[in-house]
């Protein structure tokens, strides 16, 4: 079978691994040898291209382990000194949540994104994520990352985006409200309910916040979108509510959205 090449001024994963690491990156080799990544992808062919890329002549990492979800990595009970994270992953998880849980087992996280995931760098903004990469990067440069975030340090793509910050009580009303309830279900389903005012509110202080970041967010699905873009909706949080009136008691006493 022959091997599938790209375009060499790209470094591309396709590239060959001698075109890749030509001159050997800064550092090499490593202090305690090899650095030991852990890689998170649903995708099997992603999972293949980074293990090849990692057992290239001259490499400073080593692929440790491969997993579909966070808990598949985790149960094998390993220690990672960087773990390559896809930002979306097909079992539903959010970025921030897998974020938090590898950092609590003690592993450095670089972010690995599409660059049309937009979600991707308000999540490094907001969580410990060290680092961010794309996947159209060039391949030494994701080797460079995996280096420098091992090494206790961190490492930014050129990916700008204006981070918008929300408190966990706006982020409850964007949840309920960009999944299509009105104002006063989404004061009734909140615990403890608020007034519709109060969901008004908020929503009009995230907007402001939108606009003064140059990311409108006037209409309920300019909203929707630019907080799917930020990493605060994650799967589960897309799918139409339907609340009947016996389990909302305070829609009678608001205006409709």
């Amino acid at each position: 079978m022959g091997i599938m090449r790209t375009n060499r001024a790209t470094g591309a994963p396709g590239d060959a691994p001698e075109s890749i690491l030509a001159e050997p990156l800064a550092g090499w080799p490593p202090a305690g040898g090899p650095i030991e990544v852990g890689v998170i992808d649903d995708h099997d062919l992603m999972l293949a291209g980074v293990r090849a890329l990692l057992a290239a002549p001259g490499s400073p990492a080593r692929f440790a382990a491969g997993a579909h979800t966070v808990s598949a990595l985790l149960d094998t009970g390993r220690h990672f000194d960087a773990v390559l994270l896809d930002v979306r992953l097909a079992d539903g998880s959010r970025c921030e949540d897998n974020v938090r849980r590898l950092a609590a087992a003690g592993h450095r996280v670089l972010l690995h994104a599409d660059s049309r995931h937009r979600e991707a760098a308000p999540t490094l903004a907001r969580t410990e994520a060290a680092g961010l990469v794309l996947k159209n990067d060039p391949a030494r440069q994701l080797l460079e990352a995996l280096t420098a975030v091992a090494r206790g340090g961190t490492w930014h793509t050129d990916q700008a985006v204006s981070v918008v910050s929300v408190t966990e009580r706006e982020s409850q009303v964007l949840r309920l409200y960009t999944r299509g309830l009105t104002y006063a279900q989404t004061a009734a389903a909140l615990t403890p309910p608020v007034g519709v005012e109060s969901v008004k509110t908020y929503l009009q202080r995230v907007r402001r916040r939108y606009e003064e970041a140059g990311r409108p967010a006037s209409s309920r699905l300019e909203l929707r979108q630019r907080a799917l873009e930020d990493g605060l909706l994650g799967p589960d949080d897309t799918a139409p509510l339907v609340i009947t009136p016996e389990a909302t008691p305070l829609m009678a006493a608001g205006a409709q959205a």
